[in-house]
């Protein structure tokens, strides 16, 4: 697995780091390890460039896009 840090820009609060938590948690080869609200940003474990393709587009379609 691959650790990879992702700017999203949306994130403006624990409750969004959260929701990006729980979203995360419906791909598979995803893992959620942490959020940053001051870094608008979240770090995932990632199996393949499919998941990390999955997790992007289940982001963004919950409302935080990754820049």
């Amino acid at each position: 697995m691959e650790t990879i840090t992702l700017s999203i820009p949306n994130i403006s609060c624990n409750h969004c780091i959260m929701t990006v938590k729980r979203e995360s948690g419906f791909v598979d080869g995803a893992e959620f390890v942490s959020g940053d609200v001051d870094g608008k940003a979240a770090t995932f474990k990632i199996e393949s460039n499919a998941a990390l393709a999955a997790l992007k587009e289940t982001l963004a379609e919950a409302g935080y896009p990754v820049a």
